[in-house]
């Protein structure tokens, strides 16, 4: 079994989009977002918490925006 899904998504603040990908054993999520940012964290980091892995990178300034944000994250499939 293999699903892929595509989303886009735009708001006031930022506008992007993401793939979906499932199979029997994973989810993975490949995204990219502009806009401003919604936290402050910029540049490179690592997310890994409730079943949830993956990386994230944001460039650009950290509270007025825009920026350039794009993640990866997995999880064993529910």
């Amino acid at each position: 079994m293999l699903t892929v899904e595509t989303r886009r998504e735009r708001t006031e603040h930022q506008r992007g989009g993401d793939i979906v990908i499932r199979t029997r054993r994973r989810w993975l999520r490949l995204a990219v977002y502009y806009g401003t940012p919604p936290g402050s964290h910029i540049g490179f980091w690592r997310t890994k918490g409730h079943g949830l892995r993956g990386w994230n990178l944001r460039l650009g300034k950290r509270y007025a925006g825009p920026c350039l944000t794009a993640f990866v994250h997995t999880k064993p499939a529910q």
